[in-house]
């Protein structure tokens, strides 16, 4: 039965926290971010934008040339984001937020949140660039923090659970919790604003997205679940319970349509109003969350190690790109359709748009980071063996 949703107006700008071991290591001259739209950023967000098309502009590598591969002495399981002027915003597990140079992977600063991530340490959470040039970041600790293109922190909230990787619509950002809570804020004005907080369920390990009727769709336990940002509350539209937990996150295609996968290998294209457009058998369960591109196609891993890619309006499949063990992680899709992704088994692919093998590199250890597209065409994917690859 599912739960009944709150909605609570919380609406007040909150200062900083103290916390005694925030500190910043400048080891270069900081890359200053242009306030542009990050719609111009290569790679703003987790799985590039709020409809998690994961679908750059820019041509991908054809071959697995390594350009440079930094250690960051941390499992890399959060997922890299590029800034406007090509700066790379990249987290560990051990709590440690990086900007590398794009062309040498050196660092401009780094950024300590006092703490490794607990719990699930094997969720990919990314951080979000604002049109500022800021960052929010998903810190260790259950805190977000808003950090300057600099480095230096201008705000942080410390949440009731781990934060997921956030999404920007205009002047709201949205974020879930692991908690089951999804969150609005206003990033408007000089520091973000927390207004609606809505229950959505118990557990949640996937972040929202924004569909284009301006619904907000995350998912928690065994559910798909639509809510509408009425300014000063969050009210629910719809929930579509599945057969099984649901691990991921969703995406939306340009029609509404919203895909995800379930525990019990079962993928799921609802309709703008939550029924059920079609749904897939896949064999294997799923912790990898969809992509769904401008070209009428739909990716998601399976944990046998295939990317299954078929078509959204009718779940027929187009062809399957094989790698080894399981893609815990997600895709990354350049302009001609090519795909790129990790596995489990180390092993990081690229795949033509017709499905022919382009490449397969050996990482140093087992990948479940969400892969990103830099402004020049590099691949960006860490490992957990603390391993960041620039592959050109």
């Amino acid at each position: 039965m599912a739960k009944r949703l709150r909605s609570h107006s919380k609406r007040g700008t909150f200062g900083f926290l103290v916390v005694s071991v925030w500190s910043v290591a400048f080891t270069g001259s900081p890359v200053s971010a242009s306030a542009s739209s990050p719609q111009l950023s290569p790679w703003p967000s987790a799985l590039h934008d709020s409809a998690h098309t994961s679908t750059a502009s820019i041509e991908g590598p054809r071959h697995a040339t390594v350009e440079w591969a930094r250690s960051l002495g941390g499992n890399i399981t959060p997922g890299p984001v590029v800034a406007v002027d090509g700066t790379i915003y990249i987290a560990t597990n051990a709590g440690v937020l990086y900007a590398l140079d794009p062309t040498t992977g050196a660092d401009l600063w780094t950024f300590n949140g006092g703490s490794s991530y607990s719990g699930e340490a094997d969720l990919s959470t990314s951080p979000l660039v604002l049109p500022s040039g800021s960052i929010l970041w998903p810190g260790p600790g259950d805190t977000l923090y808003e950090l300057s293109a600099s480095g230096h922190p201008q705000w942080s909230h410390r949440f009731s659970g781990s934060v997921l990787s956030p999404v920007r619509a205009g002047s709201r950002v949205y974020i879930e919790l692991m908690t089951g809570s999804l969150w609005e804020l206003n990033v408007q004005g000089a520091t973000p604003e927390l207004g609606w907080d809505v229950t959505v369920g118990h557990v949640s390990f996937g972040s929202p997205v924004v569909s284009p009727d301006g619904n907000i769709i995350t998912t928690a336990d065994k559910s798909v679940i639509a809510v509408s940002d009425q300014g000063s509350s969050g009210v629910a539209r719809w929930r579509h319970v599945a057969t099984a937990t649901i691990e991921v996150s969703p995406s939306v295609a340009s029609n509404g349509d919203v895909f995800v996968t379930a525990n019990d290998g079962t993928a799921y294209a609802l309709e703008a109003n939550g029924t059920v457009r079609w749904k897939r058998h896949i064999g294997q369960e799923s912790y990898s969350s969809s992509s769904v591109g401008a070209n009428g196609l739909l990716y998601f891993g399976d944990n046998g190690g295939v990317l299954n890619i078929v078509r959204t309006s009718s779940g027929a499949e187009v062809h399957r790109d094989h790698g080894d063990k399981g893609i815990w992680g997600a895709e990354a899709i350049d302009s001609r359709g090519n795909v790129y992704f990790g596995t489990q088994g180390g092993d990081i692919y690229g795949y033509s748009a017709g499905g022919r093998l382009l490449f397969q590199l050996k990482a140093n250890g087992p990948i479940d980071s969400y892969p990103a597209l830099a402004g020049n065409g590099i691949l960006l994917i860490g490992s957990e063996s603390g391993t960041l690859y620039a592959i050109g």
